[in-house]
């Protein structure tokens, strides 16, 4: 008896022993599925508030960040810029580039119930399908000319785009169809091998027309007015105006993976200085700037307030000495623009003022990391899979003039000019002054106001001139000169010509198409640009899987994370 139970007791230890094993195993292979880097919070700074979070309407890389996360387009960016699978799982184009049909997730959803949402059956809490007229209704929308979308010039490549947006055509013309629920083709009037990466901008993000109705006028503007299909969504009180906003993971998500980090907080507007350690004194030191009420980016990140921050040129410097990860693109023109809709009517007053500006002279006063301007379109725009400055050639430029001085005659008698500038750009201001003071023997103002007030100022048309920095929607060249159609929402010159619109509406858009279009805009001193400037981006060497996106499309932080 005794030797059994003996027995008994060595088995039971085996059996004991057996268990404990597999327990270390299965937790072992859960660890394995779990990165050590994820679930983690991710801060990030936005400097300003969004005005809105409406896909269609919403501008800026702020909002831009914001919208990736709540949203997903039919595609999303890889860090090299290319397509891969989002609320789309596959795609093809037809030989020519100018047919693609792209197949929706059969799982894809909202995330939350629509009828539960708007109140008509508050019991059903199964998320809503997503379906291909999700995305028909987003794009006729953010053509329609009532939508006035600053950023739809992304969408001029699809077959109407531009006779609806400028109303001579009804939305039901565009060329985009739900073939079924999870098929949506898409016609373009030329051939855009790239149509899958502009998806994954702001604009083309889906849309779900009862709850935009529902919205009645205030969708995207709070969180009740807000559904998205993204990997992320905004918990009750987690928008705070000009202060923060905070993310968190939905469970609803069915992307290709889900969301990284666990949550993202987002801090509006300025930073208070009460953070007195040593790494944030020591950034402001190396800054050169004394004691603030409010830290910049780089003593921000020092100082452990945020994980990622936009920055400005002039501390790029700063943060590499800290050890900060700069990402930056070359993806804006600065230059001199005028309100073609107001005193610069005439395109001969307006090739006066440029012609009697000294190019050698303010080349010696752009900020400094910046270069002088190659054309109009910034340095990193493409067109059919190829860069557009190698296809288009070296940029026209006006020359400089002494005869210019004669446009004098078309002056308005006693209408106060003013260039708008900031002040970084106050040098290259003052020194356009004193050309025009000195050829027109009269006298112009400046006004130094921030960036966003200048930006502001001019997409409403309420300036004369301004040295505006140009960063288009994104990198497709067409789209670029696009912008300066006439009646495009995004159209911050005013311009209305006809001629130049012919330029861009033929069905044969080539690379030399666009090179006479950007000549006709220097030819007629549209724009007058100066120098090429870019983005930049710093983060915490920690942090890792953040798609930096050019052009204003701001961050994708479904994949970022913080190595311990």
């Amino acid at each position: 008896m005794d030797e059994f139970l003996q027995r008994c007791k060595t088995d039971l230890k085996r059996i004991w022993a057996l268990l404990c094993c597999i327990i270390l195993l299965v937790s072992s292979l859960a660890g394995c599925g779990t990165p050590k880097n994820a679930n983690k919070n991710i801060r990030v700074w936005l400097t300003e508030e969004p005005s809105t979070l409406d896909p269609q309407v919403a501008q800026g890389s702020g909002a831009a960040t914001v919208i990736s996360a709540l949203y997903e387009g039919l595609c999303r960016l890889d860090a090299n810029g290319k397509a891969v699978p989002g609320a789309a799982e596959s795609w093809q184009a037809d030989s020519t580039n100018t047919e693609f049909t792209f197949h929706l997730r059969s799982n894809a959803v909202w995330n939350g119930n629509v009828k539960a949402l708007t109140g008509e059956n508050t019991k059903d809490t199964t998320p809503t399908p997503l379906t291909a007229s999700d995305f028909v209704f987003a794009w006729q929308r953010a053509l329609e000319p009532a939508t006035a979308s600053p950023s739809c010039t992304s969408m001029m490549c699809i077959e109407n785009a531009a006779q609806i947006h400028t109303g001579s055509l009804s939305a039901d013309n565009l060329g985009v169809t739900a073939k079924d629920s999870h098929t949506l083709v898409v016609h373009l009037r030329y051939s855009c091998p790239e149509f899958p990466q502009l998806t994954a901008q702001s604009v083309f993000m889906p849309c779900n027309q009862a709850f935009f109705t529902y919205a009645s006028g205030r969708y995207g503007m709070d969180r009740a007015t807000i559904l998205g299909n993204g990997p992320f969504s905004i918990p009750n009180y987690g928008w705070n105006h000009d202060q923060d906003l905070a993310l968190k993971r939905t469970d609803t998500y069915v992307g290709r993976t889900a969301a990284l980090p666990a949550s993202i907080a987002f801090t509006i507007g300025d930073i208070p200085a009460s953070d007195t350690s040593s790494s944030a004194v020591s950034a402001a030191a190396d800054t050169g700037s004394a004691a603030s009420t409010t830290l910049n980016a780089v003593q921000a990140l020092t100082g452990n307030k945020l994980e990622i921050a936009s920055l400005d040129l002039s501390l790029e410097s700063t943060a590499k000495k800290a050890g900060m990860t700069v990402t930056s693109f070359q993806d804006t023109t600065c230059g001199l623009c005028f309100h073609t809709g107001g005193t610069f009517q005439s395109a001969t007053l307006r090739r006066a003022f440029v012609q009697t500006l000294n190019r050698s002279a303010l080349m010696k006063l752009i900020p400094t990391g910046t270069s002088q301007a190659e054309g109009i379109l910034p340095l990193d725009m493409q067109f059919g899979g190829k860069t557009y400055r190698t296809q288009a050639g070296s940029m026209y430029l006006q020359q400089s003039s002494a005869a210019a001085a004669q446009g004098r005659s078309l002056l308005p008698n006693g209408k106060k000019i003013t260039l708008l500038c900031t002040d970084q750009t106050k040098a290259l201001a003052s020194e356009m002054l004193a050309c025009w003071n000195q050829a027109f023997q009269t006298y112009f103002s400046l006004h130094s106001v921030s960036e966003a007030n200048l930006l502001s100022s001019v997409s409403s048309g309420n300036y004369d001139m301004a040295i505006y920095p140009y960063t288009p929607t994104s990198f497709d060249a067409c789209t670029a000169l696009s912008a300066f159609q006439s009646n495009q929402s995004g159209n911050f010159t005013q311009l209305k010509d006809s001629s130049y619109d012919q330029l861009l509406q033929s069905t044969g858009i080539s690379a030399a198409t666009l090179a006479q279009a950007e000549k006709y805009l220097s030819e007629n001193a549209v724009f007058y640009p100066l120098y090429s400037t870019r983005h930049d981006y710093a983060a915490l060497p920690s942090v890792t899987g953040v798609v930096y996106r050019p052009f204003g499309g701001g961050l994708d932080l479904c994949d970022a994370g913080i190595n311990d």
